[in-house]
């Protein structure tokens, strides 16, 4: 099983355990380095900002002029909130560029669109969100979204691979059965639909992941780390995760 973590700074070090004093520290703090290419781009917050999770604290170069001329679309469950680049104005502005905005607050698991003016490097600078302590061999803990309808997703843990068998997205446990993942196909800085995936694990156990038709199971979306994809769930249900 092949996984990828961007965490530089005590990347492993959950516990922090001195031979002496046993002390130790449940937080890892680091940083991700997340390359924004010419064009669309999906993108998450893969760690908890300490000033909070606000877009302009995530990626303060906004306010500067380093993403003049982007445009940001977060998914709001039926359609998609637009915002404009432009540090003339404050930064984050309306989509028609009418003047400075409230930035939103992007928490890890949320996946958005960002389409770049220019290459560029977005470096997020926080802890890895966990809500429960590391138990056994868990290195980072345990974490826990809940979700319904059509959401953007991301993996809240700052890790890319396989979205069932490393991200434990539950597709093999038959509570996304019925349900569709769509995962965007980004190509020369545009963005040319999506590969479809319909979850059907009662009938092909296996990840449950199947083709768009329902024919059978299919190999798994591989999600690259800070990568987003829509799952569409007629209900809710809960993504956990550990390291």
């Amino acid at each position: 099983m092949r996984k990828t973590l961007l965490i530089a700074a005590a990347t492993l070090a959950a516990g922090v355990i001195s031979s002496e004093a046993q002390v130790y520290s449940q937080n890892i703090v680091g940083y991700v380095n997340q390359p924004l290419a010419p064009g669309y781009n999906t993108i998450a917050n893969p760690l908890d900002n300490s000033g909070g999770n606000s877009l302009t604290n995530l990626i303060p170069g906004i306010v500067t002029g380093a993403y003049d001329g982007s445009t940001i679309y977060l998914w709001a469950g039926t359609h998609y909130t637009s915002y404009f680049v432009d540090s003339t104005q404050g930064g984050l502005n309306d989509i028609g560029d009418n003047g400075n905005v409230a930035s939103p607050i992007i928490n890890p698991g949320q996946a958005y669109f960002f389409s770049a003016n220019a290459t560029n490097n977005v470096t997020f600078v926080g802890t890895v969100h966990v809500d429960a302590a590391a138990t056994g061999t868990q290195v980072i803990g345990v974490t826990s979204n809940s979700w319904s309808g059509q959401s953007l997703l991301s993996s809240v843990l700052p890790v890319g691979g396989g979205i069932n068998t490393v991200l434990g997205l539950p597709t093999s446990t038959g509570a996304l059965d019925g349900s569709t993942i769509y995962v965007p196909i980004i190509s020369g800085g545009g963005l040319h639909g999506f590969t479809g995936y319909f979850i059907d694990w009662a009938n092909n156990g296996g990840t449950g992941i199947c083709d768009i038709g329902d024919n059978g199971l299919v190999a798994e979306p591989v999600i690259p780390v800070n990568g987003g994809f829509f799952v569409n769930h007629s209900g809710s249900f809960s993504w956990v995760q550990s390291m």
